[in-house]
C-alpha cells in the first residue's frame, strides 16, 4: 500500500510539473513565433489551439464552454497582441517582450488554475485590463465598432465569471449591462485618447481605457459582494470607500498624469 501511495504521489508531481512546464513554453513559443514572425496571427493560432478542450465535448456544450473560458481567452490573445504592438517600427526583441512572457507565464501557472472568490475576482480583472490594454491599441488603428464590440466581450466574459461563483444564476442582464458600460467606455476613449509612455530606449505606451475599465470593474466586484451578503441590497459602508478610490484615482490620472488626444 505505501509503494502505491508512493507510486501516486510520484506520477501527480511528474504530472504537476509537466503542466508547469507545457504552460511556460506556451508563453515562451507564443512570444517567439510574434516577435520571429513580425505578426501576430501565429501566436493567436497558438493560443486557440492550446484550449482544443473547449471544442472537444459535443457540440451542445460548446457555447457553455466557451463562456467559461472567455477570460482565459482574452487574457492569452491580449499579450499576444501587446507583444506584437511591443516589436514598434524596429521589430526587434526587447525587454518589454520580457515582461509581457513573464506576465502570461504567470498567469497560466499561478493565477488561472486558482478557484477562491478572490481569485476569481483578478482574473477577471487581468481580462478587463489587458483585454481593453491591448483593444485600445489596436481600435486606434481600426474602426472604432473593433473596439466597441470586442470590449462588448471583454466586460461580458469578465462579469460572467465573477457572477457565477455566486449562488443567482439568473444574471444574464447584469453581464450584458456590463458589456455595454465596457463598450460605451471604449467608445468614449477612441475619441478622447490619454495615454501613458514609460520606458526611455524602448518606449511602451498604455492608454487610460485599461486603467478606467479595472477600476470600474473594481467597484463592480465590490458591490456585488456587497449584494450578496445582505441578500441582493448593496449597503452604502461597502461601497463608499472603493468608490471614493475609483474616483481618486480617475481624478489624479486626468489632472495630473495624462497626454490627452481628441479625435472628436
Amino acid at each position: 500500500m505505501a509503494d502505491y501511495v508512493a507510486l501516486r504521489k510520484g506520477r501527480n508531481a511528474l504530472s504537476t510539473i509537466t503542466h508547469i512546464g507545457l504552460n511556460i513554453a506556451l508563453a515562451v513559443i507564443s512570444t517567439a513565433l510574434t516577435v520571429i514572425s513580425g505578426n501576430w496571427i501565429f501566436g493567436v493560432l497558438l493560443v486557440l489551439l492550446s484550449k482544443w478542450r473547449v471544442v472537444a465535448v459535443r457540440p451542445r456544450y460548446w457555447w457553455v464552454n466557451i463562456k467559461a473560458n472567455i477570460v482565459d481567452f482574452v487574457v492569452g490573445i491580449s499579450l499576444v497582441l501587446l507583444v506584437f504592438v511591443a516589436l514598434g517600427d524596429a521589430k526587434e526583441f526587447n525587454i518589454w517582450h520580457i515582461v509581457l512572457t513573464a506576465i502570461y507565464a504567470i498567469w497560466l501557472v499561478v493565477i488561472k488554475p486558482r478557484s477562491e472568490t478572490f481569485m476569481t475576482e483578478m482574473q477577471a480583472m487581468f481580462a478587463v485590463f489587458f483585454g481593453t490594454f491591448a483593444t485600445a491599441i489596436v481600435a486606434s488603428r481600426l474602426d472604432p465598432l473593433v473596439g466597441v464590440a470586442s470590449c462588448f466581450i471583454i466586460g461580458y466574459g469578465a462579469s460572467h465569471h465573477v457572477l457565477i461563483q455566486g449562488d443567482d444564476h439568473d444574471f444574464t442582464l447584469t453581464t450584458f449591462i456590463c458589456g455595454l458600460l465596457l463598450a460605451e467606455m471604449s467608445w468614449i476613449f477612441y475619441h478622447w485618447s490619454i495615454v501613458y509612455s514609460f520606458g526611455e530606449e524602448v518606449v511602451f505606451t498604455i492608454p487610460q481605457l485599461p486603467i478606467a475599465s479595472s477600476v470600474l470593474f473594481f467597484l463592480f466586484a465590490r458591490g456585488y459582494k456587497s449584494a450578496l451578503r445582505h441578500d441582493g441590497k448593496i449597503r452604502a459602508t461597502d461601497i463608499v470607500v472603493p468608490a471614493i478610490f475609483s474616483v481618486s484615482v480617475m481624478f489624479v490620472m486626468i489632472f495630473f498624469f495624462s497626454v490627452a488626444s481628441f479625435d472628436i
